[in-house]
């Protein structure tokens, strides 16, 4: 198992170290290219490209070509701003991890709430990380179990209703001195970007352990065995748990790397196949430490634990 995920890994790595050598090379064109084309208006100042009027004052042509590095900034503002609302990249949410947050000049809804999920994962994942490393749930009851699960998923649940303003602005979330508001704030509870995705979270989650839990009882031969109440033979604390587990992969994670391939590599045949590879290795990967990190707890089994990592995590 750990050869094969060693070895996507590395592909993986390969395609990224490819598409930067090549998007660094397609910047050094364009921005040759551009070079020669750059100009600057005399009497308003406005940096003009191709055309041979000034969009901004209607004026010919007559202004000095302009190849400082003040163009450049603009074209890169611009760029950031208009790259399909997504971030600029020193919006990287840790300097060494490709996970990129929404632009909050242009996605400030989808912003705030990718935010406060990032903040949220820390809380869930150290109050579950607790659970099984002290086995408290020994101690366990199905009511237990529904208390855990459900509180754990409350804050994500009432969060578009409570708190709809996600996370509060900081000093570098503000656009020339003025913080950034969420405008999920002064939305209906239903026109909300976190209603929705709170929505779309639950009816996936829900798919999921009704219908898709039954292919891993009847494949790998999966079995639930502590007290817990059932909805068509799922214990219904799995619902929720499922809730705050896509909350971390989908919005936190899945988002965010995919969002870095999108905006910081150039267009091309290359850039398309490694977006299409990260998907199935984020996806593969997810489901391997999904099945790896329940392994301590005793109420979860497989007939075969190897088949579940290894094939279990590909279907």
């Amino acid at each position: 198992m750990s050869i094969i995920l060693a070895t996507g890994f590395a592909i993986l790595v390969g395609m990224h170290f490819i598409q930067q050598q090549e998007t660094k090379s397609q910047h050094k064109t364009n921005k040759e290219g551009n070079n020669e084309l750059e100009w600057e208006c005399s009497k308003c100042n406005k940096i003009n490209t191709t055309a041979k009027r000034c969009p901004n004052c209607k004026s010919w042509k007559g202004g000095k070509r302009n190849s400082s590095s003040a163009v450049v900034e603009e074209r890169t503002r611009e760029s950031n701003i208009q790259s399909d609302g997504n971030a600029p990249t020193n919006n990287l949410l840790l300097q060494n991890i490709p996970i990129l947050l929404p632009s909050i000049q242009t996605q400030p809804s989808k912003y705030y709430y990718e935010v406060y999920n990032w903040y949220y994962t820390i809380i869930w994942i150290a109050i579950f990380g607790y659970i099984v490393i002290s086995q408290c749930y020994e101690n366990f009851t199905a009511y237990s179990y529904l208390i855990v699960c459900g509180g754990l998923a409350l804050p994500l649940l009432l969060q578009p209703f409570v708190y709809p303003q996600g996370s509060s602005a900081t000093t570098s979330n503000k656009e020339e001195g003025n913080a950034i508001p969420n405008p999920d704030v002064n939305r209906p509870w239903y026109q909300r970007y976190s209603t929705k995705a709170t929505l779309y979270l639950l009816t996936y989650s829900f798919i999921g352990n009704y219908w898709y839990t039954h292919y891993f009882y009847s494949v790998l031969k999966a079995r639930y065995t502590m007290p817990s109440h059932r909805f068509n033979n799922v214990p219904i604390a799995m619902f929720l748990a499922t809730h705050f587990y896509f909350c971390t992969y989908h919005v936190c994670i899945s988002n965010g790397l995919l969002r870095y391939v999108d905006v910081t590599y150039a267009r091309g045949w290359k850039k398309t196949m490694l977006f299409v590879y990260t998907i199935l290795f984020l996806s593969y990967f997810t489901a391997f430490m999904e099945t790896l990190t329940i392994s301590s707890f005793p109420y979860y089994t497989f007939e075969d634990r190897t088949v579940a990592y290894i094939w279990g995590s590909a279907f």
